[in-house]
C-alpha cells in the first residue's frame, strides 16, 4: 500500500509540472475621440460604445490586469473591464515601452488587457510575440482591432498572435 502511495505521489507531481502555463494578451488601440485636436481628448459617444463591448468580450476572460496610458481616451477605453473585473487601471508610459514589454512578459498564468495608441499598439505586440508580425503603425481613423498574443513558458516556450475586430467596423 506505502509503494502505491509513493507511486501516486510521483504521478501528480510529473503531472503538475508537465502543466502549461500561458498568459493571454489582449492588446488595443483606444476608442473613437471627440477630436483629434485636443492634447488629450475624451471617447467620443461611439468611443463609449467600443469601451463597453470591449469589457462584454473579455468579461469571461479572467482579465486580472488593465493598462492603459494615462490619456483619458485610453484610460476610459480599458475602465469599464477594470470596473466590471474590479481592478485598477494601471498606468504605462507610451516614451517608454521597452521595459514596459519586458514587465508584460514577466507575467505568468494571468490575462491582461492593454490599451495604446496608433503609434504604441504595433511595439507592443510585435515585443511580446517576438516578431515583427505588425509592420506599419495604426491609421488614424482605426479602432476597432484586438490583438491577441498567448505566450506560454512552459514546459516549453510557445508563442502564438491572433488579429480581429470588434465592435462597430471603423474602416
Amino acid at each position: 500500500m506505502k509503494n502505491y502511495l509513493y507511486l501516486l505521489i510521483f504521478v501528480l507531481g510529473v503531472s503538475a509540472c508537465s502543466r502549461s502555463v500561458s498568459s493571454t494578451y489582449y492588446i488595443v488601440r483606444h476608442g473613437e475621440k471627440v477630436d483629434t485636436t485636443s492634447a488629450d481628448p475624451e471617447l467620443s459617444a461611439a468611443g463609449k460604445e467600443r469601451a463597453e463591448t470591449l469589457k462584454s468580450l473579455l468579461a469571461d476572460k479572467k482579465i486580472s490586469a488593465v493598462y492603459t496610458t494615462k490619456y483619458l481616451r485610453t484610460t476610459h477605453t480599458g475602465k469599464p473591464l477594470a470596473d466590471a473585473m474590479q481592478l485598477p487601471v494601471q498606468n504605462y508610459d507610451p516614451r517608454n515601452q521597452k521595459p514596459f514589454i519586458e514587465e508584460l512578459k514577466k507575467i505568468e498564468a494571468k490575462n491582461v488587457l492593454i490599451v495604446g495608441h496608433s503609434n504604441t499598439v504595433r511595439h507592443i505586440v510585435n515585443g511580446l510575440y517576438e516578431k515583427d508580425t505588425l509592420t506599419k503603425d495604426l491609421l488614424e481613423s482605426d479602432f476597432d482591432n484586438l490583438y491577441i498574443v498567448k505566450r506560454q513558458t512552459s514546459p516549453k516556450k510557445k508563442l502564438n498572435f491572433e488579429a480581429k475586430t470588434y465592435g462597430k467596423p471603423t474602416q
